[in-house]
């Protein structure tokens, strides 16, 4: 009965020093990555606070920055050399531009390109149902034609897997087709965000 007791306290000591030794362990490798955490975000700190102390230089406003003629575009400091020429030769002499887009419009074009967006999608998820079927359709006419005894002589049965052949190439090419508009036109959506 005593060595029960002491085997048992023995385990409970060594059980309380390894949970003690892990634990010490855990804190060890917790505190550089917390140390590093603290170093970050000091260095984030100190960067924020040099950019505050450096002096912004204002914009001055006079008569060379601002356009002569009043309607060419307002844009405030100096253009390229390269710029104002090529501007200057396509405009005959006028730099003029376009007013800019507002965002009435751009949220019209983003609601166009959405509802073009969901009518491709409907039509590439028809061209994918329609090519599922053909190939349904193929795998079976296959299996019944080769299940023949006598293939060579069934010249109707190799015609009409070629053409459903054909005609499952024909429809993949469509599907990936539309693939690609769907692409496009959710490349243009998120250009307009």
């Amino acid at each position: 009965m005593k060595t029960m007791i002491w085997c048992c306290a023995a385990l409970l000591v060594l059980s309380a020093s390894a949970a003690i030794a892990q634990q010490q362990e855990h804190q060890s490798q917790q505190q550089p990555a917390q140390q590093q955490e603290d170093s970050l975000a000091a260095a984030a700190r100190r960067a924020k606070e040099k950019k505050k102390d450096q002096p912004t230089t204002p914009k001055v406003w006079d008569n060379d920055t601002l356009p002569a003629n009043p309607a060419a575009v307002n844009v405030v400091g100096q253009a390229s050399q390269g710029t104002e020429n090529a501007a200057n030769s396509s405009s005959g002499g006028q730099a003029t531009s376009g007013p800019a887009e507002s965002p009435e419009k751009i949220a019209a074009e983003k609601a166009s390109v959405a509802s073009e967006i969901a009518t491709a999608k409907e039509q590439l998820q028809t061209l994918k149902t329609d090519l599922d079927l053909l190939q349904r359709k193929n795998a079976l006419d296959q299996r019944s034609y080769y299940g023949k005894p006598n293939l060579a002589a069934d010249k109707d049965g190799a015609a009409k897997l070629k053409s459903e052949q054909d005609e499952i190439d024909a429809k993949q090419e469509e599907v990936a087709a539309a693939q690609k508009k769907v692409d496009d036109l959710q490349t243009k959506l998120d250009a307009l965000k």
